[in-house]
């Protein structure tokens, strides 16, 4: 990303020509590439800098955008025009899970008077503008919708939602989010996980179980 270049050099960055290089080879191989760029929470590794800890709705615990904040889109404007025109998919994940921290700080007054619901999906929807301006589908993590289901009710047109499990614990969990979808005639993938991070050997019995009920729920229901 030009302009920011403080938050990436001890990372690891790929370019614009790494980038259209790997679209490339994933589309010859009949892989749709979509672009994900973490757009409210999980910010951390920019917000722990000067100046995008201001934009933080705790700066003291620089994680997750204050969505009351306009320079907050600015940033995310910013990003999204140096990172979407080197996809040729059509789609673009925004993230958005997690967002725990909202109302917990600067948005507080905010969420007192409007609720979290409403404050969360007020800057849903303005991200989901910014995607329609490069052409694009929205995808975002669904974990705080199916908390908050009115969120679903009135969701952009056309955004699809991602749920997201990674245990074989909770397996009401798939089964709730899919038909909170589902009866709002949002479209949603199913996105299990093997959960096998920080993991030598793989836990299978969690991997198996969890990606098993991931596809029965999402046929059952309806999942793109």
């Amino acid at each position: 990303y030009r302009g920011h270049e403080v938050v990436w050099p001890d990372a690891t960055p790929l370019t614009p020509e790494e980038v259209l290089a790997l679209d490339a080879y994933c589309r010859d191989r009949y892989v749709e590439l979509v672009p994900n760029q973490n757009s409210f929470a999980h910010m951390e590794r920019w917000l722990r800098h000067e100046p995008y800890r201001q934009l933080a709705e705790i700066p003291e615990s620089p994680q997750t955008l204050c969505p009351t904040d306009p320079k907050s889109l600015e940033l995310i404007e910013d990003l999204y025009g140096q990172l979407l025109p080197h996809f040729t998919s059509r789609q673009v994940n925004v993230g958005c899970d997690e967002t725990d921290q909202v109302g917990q700080g600067r948005s507080k007054e905010a969420v007192e008077q409007r609720g979290y619901a409403q404050v969360y999906l007020d800057f849903l929807k303005k991200l989901h503008g910014i995607v329609r301006k490069h052409g694009k589908t929205m995808q975002f993590w669904a974990d705080m919708a199916i908390k908050h289901p009115e969120v679903l009710n009135d969701l952009p047109e056309g955004a699809i939602a991602l749920i997201w499990y990674y245990e074989d614990e909770h397996l009401d969990y798939f089964p709730k989010g899919a038909k909170a979808c589902a009866d709002a005639g949002v479209p949603f993938y199913m996105c299990p996980g093997t959960g096998t991070w920080i993991s030598l050997t793989g836990r299978t019995k969690n991997a198996l179980t969890n990606l098993a009920q991931a596809a029965e729920v999402g046929k059952q229901f309806g999942a793109i």
